[in-house]
C-alpha cells in the first residue's frame, strides 16, 4: 500500500489519567511546563519569573500568603507578605523590581496559617486564626472623628465629615477663644495627627500639647512629641504633623456619638489655652499602626429592656419601662426630691458602656447633687463600674440630670452577669445608678437609651467584605455561623445592626467565604461538608441556601472566584464561577451545582495512584488565579497543576526552580495586572516574566518543557489493530527568526513503550527559519510493525522557546493482524 501522510493537530486537551490509546485526536498524554497557545490549539512554554527580593524575607520560614492593599481614597499602595508570624510591607511595589530585601514588618504579630484579607470602605482587614482580626488604614488614613470645643458655649461642633470629604472648599474652624480645643478620633491607637490648613496662625506665639484618653482621664502625650506645624514659635502656622510616641494604654471613649481613640489638641498662647487667629483646615489624617482590631459601638443608641426607680420612702420599685421608651416628654420617670437612698435600675440584654438620659427641659436638677456611682451585678454583688464621665452635668459640673446627656464609664474591666428580678423573670444585665445628695423638687427623665459595650472579639480564621460589612468566620462559639459588622462600620460588632447569620447546617466549622456575584459563597469542611450561598441585603433579609451537601472545602486557600465564560456551563455569557479543592478533587461551581473538573488529573487525588497527594498535605494546599491567562494554579507540595477555566482543560504539570507555596493576582501601581508567588524559602517572585526561572541566587534557570502526544494508530472500521511503518515525522512550529540556533529533542514511543527512542535523523529538528513565521522541520524514521506510537517534543536550552501547532506524519501500511 502506498505511503500516506496524516496530521495530528494539537487542538485537544491534556489527560494524564485516560490510557493514551483511548484519547481523542489532538490530545496530550504528557508533558511539562506548557500552556495552550490559544483556545484553537497549539502548545507553548510557560513564562519564567523574576525575584522580587534577592534576600529571603526569612530563609527558614515560608511566605504563607500574599496580599495587596490600596487605600481607595488616597491611592496609598501596599504589597504585603505573611512570613514567620509577621506581615511585611514591600519596599518595592509591583511591578517595580527588584529590592535586596522584601520590606519591613508592620509590627503586628500574626499566625503561620495562611491568612485572608479584604478591603471594607478604606481599611485593610486580615485574619488567619491566630487572634483577633488585624485592622490597618495604610500610611495616613483619615480620622474618624473631629470635634471643636467652644468653651464659652460649652458646645462641640462636629466637623468630621468636613475634614474627611477630600474637598478643599469645605472647612473646619478651630476655636478662637480661651479654653477652646479640638479633638481628633482614630479607629485604633494613633501616633500622629496630620492637619492640612487653609488659614494658618500668623499672630499667636503659641505652643501645642496633645492628650490621649486613658482609663477615664486625659493624659499628655509628651514622650517623643514633635510639632511639625510650628514656625518661628507659632503652632499651626503651616501644614504639618503632630507626632508622639504611641501609648499602648490609650483607651476608647465616646465623644459626639463616636467611639474610638480620642486625642485632645490644646494650643496654648502665653499660658492660656486657645488661639486668637481664626484657623481653618480642610483635611485631617492620622498615623496608626496595624493593630488587632478593637470592637466598637456604631453610634446607634439602643432601647433598654427594663427600668425601675427605687423609692426608699415607700420601699417600692416603680416599673418605668413604658415611661422612658417612647421618647415623649409627656411620659417620664419622676425622680424629684430623690434622696441618696433612692436608685435608678436599668436592664439591658447586653453589657453596656453607658446610658443616654433625656431630661425634660425646665424639669432639670439644680441642686448640687451628682451621680456618684454606677454599679452592675457581677453574679454575687453590685460592683462599681469605676470612674464615671457624666455629660448631664451643668456648666459648673455641680449638678447631674441638669441636661440631656450621657453617663458612661470604662467597661473593659467589668464582668457583668445576667440576673432576673422580682416581677421580671427574663434574665438581663442590670445597672444601678445613685447620686450623692438630694435632687431638686422637680426632675423628670423621659427616655433612657444605652450604648452597647463592644466586647473584645475572639479569634477568627478569615474575613471577607459583603454588602458594606465585614464578615468573619471561625467563631469559637458559633463555628457554623458568620459574624457580621454594622453597615459601613467594619470594626463595629455590637448593637442591633451587627450580629450572626443563621446556621449553615450542623456545628462543623465554616472554612471559607468569598463574594460570589451578588451573594456570598460559604464552604464547610469536615464530616458536615457542604456549600451554601448567603443571600440578602441586610440582617433582616440575610438567608442561607444550601447548594451542595456532599461536597465541601478541604483547603480554604484553594477557593477562588472568577468571572468568565465557561464552556462547561455558559461559554457565551460571562459569569461568576468558583473553583476549589475538596479531598477528592477540584470542583467548579456556577451557582447551581458543583461539578468535578479534575478527572484528567485524578491521579493526584485518587489513592489508587501512588501520585496521590498525601493525607497530611490535603488541607494545606493553596491556589491562585492568573486572570490574564484564564488559569487556576493549584499548588502541590512540589510543582503545580494548571487549569484553564475559560476552556475547561488542564495543562501538563508545571514545575519551577523555586516551588511556590502561595500566589496572588494583583493590580500594580501602573494600573496593569501581575501575578506573584511566594515560596517556602522566603522568596517572592514576579511570575509570567522573562524566558527563564530564577534560582535562589538570582541566576537564570532553564525552563525544561515538553509535550507528549496521545498514542496514535491507524483508524479502521475493523475492531483489530493495523500494523504500519512510521516513515517520517514533521512538526509545524512557530519559527525562530533572528536566531541561528534552536533545535528540539524528539523521542518516539512505539506501542506505548515506557522508554522513548531519541530521533535525530538526518538532523535535529530546527525551529530556525529566518524571514518566515513558520518552521516545518522533519525527521526520517523507520519504526517497523507499529500498532501505535507517541512522540515527545522537548526543549531544555536557555532562551529558546518551543511553540508547536501540529505534527504531520507519514506511514506505510503493512496489513492487518488477524481476521475480523
Amino acid at each position: 500500500m502506498a505511503n500516506q501522510v496524516f496530521e495530528e493537530r494539537f487542538i485537544g486537551k491534556y489527560d494524564g489519567v485516560t490510557p493514551a490509546l483511548l484519547l481523542p485526536p489532538g490530545s496530550l498524554s504528557g508533558g511539562a511546563n506548557v500552556r495552550k497557545v490559544s483556545p484553537l490549539g497549539g502548545w507553548k512554554v510557560r513564562k519564567g519569573c523574576e525575584l522580587h527580593n534577592t534576600t529571603a524575607v526569612d530563609s527558614t520560614h515560608a511566605v504563607n500568603s500574599l496580599h495587596q492593599y490600596t487605600n481607595p481614597r488616597s491611592s496609598d499602595y501596599h504589597f504585603l507578605a505573611q512570613c514567620n508570624s509577621l506581615l511585611y510591607d514591600a519596599t518595592k511595589d509591583p511591578p517595580d523590581l527588584t529590592g535586596t530585601t522584601f520590606g519591613t514588618s508592620l509590627g503586628i504579630a500574626v499566625g503561620t496559617t495562611p491568612g485572608f484579607s479584604c478591603l471594607v470602605k478604606e481599611d485593610f482587614f486580615y485574619a488567619d486564626g491566630s487572634g483577633r482580626p488585624v485592622a490597618w488604614g495604610g500610611d495616613t488614613p483619615y480620622c474618624v472623628g473631629f470635634l471643636v470645643y467652644n468653651a464659652s458655649l460649652t458646645a462641640y461642633s462636629d466637623y468630621t465629615r468636613i475634614v474627611t470629604d477630600a474637598r478643599t472648599g469645605t472647612l473646619a474652624t478651630l476655636g478662637t477663644a480661651a479654653a477652646d480645643v479640638y479633638y481628633v478620633c482614630s479607629s485604633e491607637i494613633a501616633s500622629s495627627i496630620i492637619v492640612d490648613l487653609t488659614k494658618v496662625n500668623t499672630s499667636d506665639a503659641a505652643t501645642c500639647k496633645v492628650y490621649s484618653w486613658v482609663a477615664g482621664a486625659w493624659q499628655e502625650r509628651s514622650a517623643g512629641f514633635n510639632d511639625g506645624t510650628l514656625v518661628s514659635g507659632k503652632t499651626h502656622a503651616r501644614d504639618g504633623t503632630l507626632a508622639w510616641t504611641a501609648y499602648s494604654s490609650d483607651t476608647m471613649s465616646v465623644l459626639g456619638g463616636i467611639m474610638g481613640y480620642w486625642y485632645k489638641v490644646e494650643p496654648t498662647t502665653g499660658g492660656t489655652v486657645g488661639l486668637s487667629d481664626k484657623i481653618t483646615l480642610h483635611k485631617c489624617t492620622v498615623v496608626r499602626a496595624a493593630a488587632l482590631m478593637t470592637n466598637k459601638w456604631n453610634g446607634v443608641y439602643e432601647y433598654v429592656a427594663g427600668c425601675r426607680f427605687f423609692d426608699q420612702s415607700v420601699g417600692e420599685y416603680d416599673e418605668c419601662l413604658g415611661k422612658i421608651s417612647n421618647e415623649s416628654t409627656s411620659q417620664y420617670i419622676d425622680i424629684s426630691n430623690g434622696t441618696t437612698n433612692d436608685q435608678l435600675y436599668i436592664k439591658t440584654f447586653e453589657p453596656v458602656y453607658g446610658f443616654g438620659l433625656g431630661v425634660v427641659t425646665d424639669y432639670t436638677n439644680t441642686n448640687n447633687a451628682q451621680v456618684d456611682s454606677v454599679r452592675t451585678w457581677n453574679g454575687i454583688v453590685w460592683a462599681t463600674c469605676g470612674t464615671i464621665t457624666d455629660t448631664t452635668l451643668d456648666t459648673t459640673a455641680d449638678s447631674s440630670f441638669a441636661q440631656t446627656g450621657v453617663i458612661n464609664w470604662n467597661a473593659a474591666a467589668l464582668s457583668p452577669k445576667k440576673r432576673t428580678w422580682q416581677g421580671d423573670q427574663i434574665p438581663g444585665y442590670w445597672y444601678q445608678i445613685s447620686w450623692d445628695a438630694t435632687l431638686s423638687a422637680s426632675v423628670r427623665i423621659y427616655f433612657i437609651l444605652h450604648i452597647p459595650f463592644p466586647k473584645t472579639l475572639p479569634t477568627y480564621d478569615g474575613c471577607v467584605e459583603f454588602k458594606g460589612r465585614l464578615f468573619l468566620w471561625g467563631d469559637p462559639e458559633f463555628p457554623n455561623r458568620l459574624r457580621y459588622s454594622a453597615y459601613g462600620k467594619p470594626d463595629c460588632f455590637s448593637g442591633s445592626d451587627s450580629g450572626y447569620t443563621d446556621e449553615f447546617g450542623g456545628m462543623d466549622k465554616i472554612t471559607c467565604a468569598l463574594p460570589f456575584y451578588n451573594e456570598l459563597i460559604v464552604w464547610k469542611g469536615g464530616n458536615g461538608k457542604s456549600v451554601w450561598l448567603l443571600e440578602g441585603y441586610s440582617p433582616q433579609t440575610f438567608g442561607a441556601l444550601r447548594i451542595a451537601d456532599t461536597v465541601g472545602l478541604a483547603s480554604p486557600k484553594t477557593a477562588k472566584v472568577v468571572e468568565v465564560g465557561s464552556p462547561s456551563m455558559h461559554q457565551d455569557e460571562p459569569m461568576s464561577i468558583a473553583i476549589w479543592q475538596d479531598v477528592d478533587g477540584i470542583y467548579v461551581l456556577d451557582g447551581r451545582k458543583p461539578r468535578k473538573a479534575s478527572m484528567p488529573i485524578d491521579h493526584y487525588f485518587n489513592t489508587e495512584y501512588t501520585t496521590a497527594i498525601a493525607a497530611a498535605s490535603i488541607a494545606n494546599r493553596q491556589a491562585f488565579v492568573d486572570k490574564l491567562n484564564n488559569e487556576y494554579h493549584f499548588l502541590l507540595p512540589a510543582g503545580e497543576l494548571v487549569y484553564n477555566y475559560a476552556t475547561d482543560e488542564w495543562y501538563p504539570p508545571w514545575d519551577r526552580e523555586i516551588d511556590l507555596d502561595c500566589g496572588l493576582f494583583l493590580r500594580g501601581t501602573d494600573g496593569r495586572n501581575f501575578t506573584y508567588g511566594g515560596s517556602s524559602g522566603g522568596w517572592v517572585c514576579l511570575l509570567e516574566n522573562d524566558t527563564s526561572d530564577k534560582t535562589v541566587a538570582d541566576a537564570d534557570k532553564i525552563i525544561t518543557h515538553s509535550v507528549k502526544t496521545r498514542a496514535i494508530s491507524l483508524a479502521t472500521e475493523a475492531p483489530v489493530p493495523v500494523e504500519f511503518t512510521l516513515r517520517k515525522l514533521w512538526a509545524n512550529l512557530k519559527a525562530r527568526t533572528g536566531y541561528v540556533t534552536g533545535t528540539l529533542t524528539v523521542e518516539t514511543f512505539k506501542d506505548m513503550a515506557s522508554t522513548g527512542t531519541g530521533q535525530v535523523t538526518p538532523e535535529a529538528m530546527s525551529m530556525v527559519n529566518a524571514g518566515y513565521g513558520m518552521a516545518t522541520p522533519g525527521l526520517d524514521l523507520s519504526e517497523y510493525r507499529c500498532k501505535c506510537f507517541q512522540v515527545e517534543f522537548s526543549l531544555a536550552t536557555a532562551d529558546e522557546e518551543m511553540e508547536i501547532w501540529s505534527m504531520p506524519w507519514e506511514a506505510e501500511v503493512r496489513g492487518e493482524l488477524g481476521v475480523p
